[in-house]
Order: structure tokens, then sequence, then C-alpha cells
């Protein structure tokens, strides 16, 4: 009987020729020196070094789509100076107003046929300004991703007016001045772009408020010149009526930021 040959002589020739030619690449890939590369990733600020960021919150974003009159504001806008590499100080200015003005002729309705009409004059404005002073304290010193956490001192003034004329005679004002004060904890993250001296992050924090004189002082002055002079606790209130008023109300609520800075010496 004749034997058959299992491994052609051709398949040995081919599976020596490939076990000769990796066995030298092997030998290079354990013998060879470590290969490194660096890349950068921005420009970290550091002692002495200034910046400023933007960072509108989702409550300032959804003021914005969904007030009815037109948004007149900035969002929260921070000078950063950074006292050392890991103490940061900063302070913040947010505004925002918002005015709606009518002014025309008002028919009165059994006079349509004659066309007699009577000047009217309305005016609203909503307006509040805030300073926000804070400290940060920055943990890591990687130059990819930056963590930190600080305090904010938040005060400030907003206001309300709202102004009544009918006929050039009769006039009614309702106006709110009231003064904020707070106390806010936040915690950070922001990453370096490219080789810019630019970062974006996100804040999330938590912040409460105190605000003094939410009363509204009314004036009202009738067809004979005479004054009236009374509070209310809304405008346009028919009840409770007040010779004398003091109101106050809280808040205590959190948001999340995003912040774009941009540093500089």
């Amino acid at each position: 009987m004749r034997k058959t040959n299992l491994f052609p002589k051709s398949l040995i020739v081919m599976i020596l020729l490939f076990v000769g030619t990796i066995m030298p690449v092997m030998a290079q890939i354990s013998e060879g020196e470590p290969y490194s590369r660096t890349i950068r990733t921005g420009n970290r600020p550091g002692s002495g070094d200034w910046g400023i960021f933007i960072g509108p919150s989702l409550t300032d974003i959804g003021s914005m789509v969904n007030r009815e009159v037109s948004w007149q504001g900035l969002p929260l806008v921070n000078i950063k100076h950074y006292y050392n590499d890991e103490l940061e100080l900063r302070c913040g200015i947010q505004l925002s107003k918002t005015t709606d003005k009518l002014s025309g002729s008002l028919l009165e309705e059994e006079d349509y046929q004659n066309v007699i009409s009577n000047e009217t004059f309305y005016k609203e404005t909503e307006s509040y300004y805030r300073l926000t002073p804070g400290v940060a304290y920055h943990f890591s010193s990687k130059n990819l991703l930056d963590v930190y956490v600080g305090a904010s001192l938040p005060i400030g003034v907003s206001s309300d007016k709202y102004i009544n004329r009918f006929d050039g005679d009769n006039y009614g004002s309702q106006t709110r001045t009231s003064f904020e004060i707070g106390l806010g904890a936040f915690i950070g993250l922001q990453c370096f772009v490219a080789d810019l001296p630019v970062a974006i992050g996100l804040e999330y924090g938590i912040t409460g408020y105190k605000s003094l004189g939410e009363q509204y002082k009314n004036i009202t002055t009738d067809e004979d010149g005479v004054e009236q002079v009374f509070y209310t606790e809304t405008p346009y209130s028919d009840y409770n009526l007040y010779s004398e008023l003091k109101k106050s109300s809280g808040y205590l609520g959190s948001d999340v930021r995003f912040t774009i800075s941009y540093f500089f010496k």
C-alpha cells in the first residue's frame, strides 16, 4: 500500500519562511526602546493670571426663551484672578431688565360712531442687578481636567414699576424695590481646549437668598388731584390695603451653569 504524505513539501516551506520572517520582528519588539509622545491639551492658568467667563444657567436660558416680553439681560459674567495656583478669587455681575410700554387713544364703546377717545398710557418695567463675589479652590494640577469647589456671596437689588395714566388726569403707580442677599456653594469641572487659553465646563451649585422690602407702594391721583398712598402685597391688588407694610421672602434652590472661560496675563 502506498503511504499518503499529509504535509506537502510546499506547505512545509511556507511555514518555515513565515517563522523565519516574524522571529526578527518579535526580537525587535521585545528589545525595542519605549516610545512616548506629549499631547498638548491647553494652557492651565496659574498664580497671577486673570480670566473672564460667561456662565448662563438653565434658569437663565429658560427666562430668555419663555418670557412674554423682550429679554434685555446678561447671564453671569465673571472676572477671575488666581491668587496662587490653587486659590481663585472671582467677582461676577448679572443684569436683567424687561420693559413693556403702551400709549394710545382708547375709544369708548358707546361713542364709536362719534370717534370720541381718551388718551391712555401704560408702562411696566422689571429689573434686577446682582453682584456675586466668590472664591474657588482648585484641587488638580493636571493640564487636562480641572476640578474645584467654591463659595459665593450674591447681593443685589430687584425692582418693579407699573405706571398707568388715563386721559391725562387719573394717575396710578405701583413700585417695589427689594434688597437681596444670599450664600452659595458650588462644585465645578472645566476642560482646557487644544492649545488655546480657553476652557469649557460645568458648575453645579446650591444657593439661598433672602429678599427684603417686597411690598408694593401704590400712589393714585384722581381728577381733582387728590393723592392717596397705600401698600399692597402684590401689584394691582384689590384686597388687603395697608397704611404700612413690610414683606420679605426666602429662596433655596440649585442650578447648573455652563461656562466658557478665557485666560490672560
